[in-house]
């Protein structure tokens, strides 16, 4: 479970800036959207709101790369492009079997090495107090090496810069160095990444296929609450050789279906109306999909634990669905799934029924930089907002900041001549 999340000089982002996801528990409102634990408390859903172009979406980009390090997978980084370094910082604090941990890395996008990397296990005491025990630490450029272990320590210097240790040593000589790998791949593997924009429904197709499995009859309730007209949803393997439907190539990339592998497993996916049995991917709604494809993902994340991340929650959807969503994760019947998201969906502004404070996040910037921060910084004293404020007011306000200012008028008003061409 994530508890921060630290990032510097990573594409939109110059500064370092740290989402932080412990609840404060000196507020007891809504204890049931936090899950406890002795070594962090952490919330179970998170908004992120801000106008285009403030660096949303490069937060939900950094938390890919930073899985996609951990596993070894091929990574797409690039620094700030204002910034004069070429050193980028990714880090996180989390909790992984009831214990705390801290990874970060620093890597030089110029010659793709990493040149400081430190793994930490962090005790917190019943009084809050800390202790830290460095599993590991590496620095390229000062050649400082450090371990709890002696004989790793000795060769941590003399590993590949290109990758990180738990992905370049072989941890059977060093079995902290493999308590490490497996602490931070589990990790890793438990964090799921989603764009709405791009979104397919292959995780809901692989959970139906079972169809008389707990998590398929999730999936299929979940569906169903969302469309009213649809009285069942199935995955029928046979049902696309019974019809016969041509899509041209233009409309297949309008759905991000690229092979024909791909259009007959989608085709597959059947809802249910009035009887009737119909593709889905032919004859229901957009928001309907989007539910479908990310249903999958929703009832894999509650049933298993994790943290996911969606950019752009409300695409598509409609706004009582988003609120169904975070309301599924706020509930004090999960006890092991996060949910982050991204959105312009104003009407989840609701700290009376739905949010704590710490649970609602801002972007926002100036010539400088981009900044991220949270209601929790606005109190009754330096902002007049409490807990039975009505924030959606605030906000439209701008007393929250994060608020574009459009003015779109300004182009019909600041033409030489108001006519229409004919």
């Amino acid at each position: 479970m994530l508890l921060k999340f630290i990032i510097e000089n990573f594409q939109a982002f110059n500064s370092e800036v740290e989402l932080n996801l412990e609840a404060d528990l000196r507020t007891q409102k809504f204890r049931s959207n936090v899950i406890l634990n002795s070594q962090g408390n952490s919330i179970k859903a998170v908004a992120i709101y801000g106008p285009n172009n403030t660096g949303k979406t490069c937060l939900i980009n950094a938390v890919r790369v930073y899985r996609s390090v951990l596993l070894s997978k091929p990574i797409n980084f690039y620094p700030n492009l204002f910034a004069e370094s070429s050193v980028s910082k990714l880090g996180a604090v989390f909790l992984w079997n009831k214990k705390r941990y801290m990874y970060t890395f620093r890597y030089d996008t110029k010659s793709k090495i990493f040149v400081e990397e430190e793994f930490v296990h962090i005790v917190v005491d019943q009084y809050g107090n800390e202790t830290k025990k460095v599993y590991f630490y590496r620095n390229v450029d000062k050649r400082i090496a450090k371990s709890l272990n002696s004989k790793l320590e000795e060769v941590i210097n003399l590993s590949s810069k290109d990758n990180i240790l738990i992905n370049t040593l072989d941890t059977t000589e060093f079995p902290l160095l493999q308590e490490a790998r497996d602490v931070l791949r589990g990790f890793a593997e438990s964090i799921t990444v989603l764009s709405m924009q791009s979104l397919q429904p292959y995780k809901t197709i692989e959970l139906l296929k079972n169809h008389n499995s707990y998590e398929a009859k999730q999936i299929v309730e979940l569906i169903k609450h969302s469309d009213l007209d649809i009285d069942d949803f199935i995955y029928d393997g046979k049902f696309a050789r019974n019809i016969s439907i041509e899509i041209d190539e233009e409309d297949k990339m309008a759905k991000g279906i690229h092979n024909n592998d791909k259009l007959i497993e989608v085709l597959k996916l059947t809802s249910i109306h009035k009887g009737k049995a119909l593709p889905s991917i032919m004859f229901d709604s957009l928001g309907t999909k989007k539910i479908v494809s990310l249903a999958g993902y929703l009832v894999d994340c509650l049933n298993k634990g994790g943290s996911l991340f969606v950019d752009e929650l409300d695409s598509g959807l409609h706004f009582k669905m988003s609120r169904a969503i975070v309301s599924l994760f706020n509930s004090s019947l999960n006890n092991c799934a996060q949910l982050v998201f991204t959105t312009h969906d104003a009407s989840l502004l609701d700290i009376k029924t739905l949010f704590r404070k710490e649970q609602i996040w801002f972007t926002d910037k100036d010539e400088k930089q981009i900044y991220l921060y949270s209601l929790s910084n606005f109190t009754a004293q330096n902002s007049g907002i409490r807990l039975d404020s009505n924030l959606y007011e605030h906000y439209s306000k701008g007393l929250l900041g994060a608020l574009p200012d459009p003015s779109l008028i300004d182009i019909l008003i600041d033409r030489e001549n108001g006519d229409c061409n004919e």
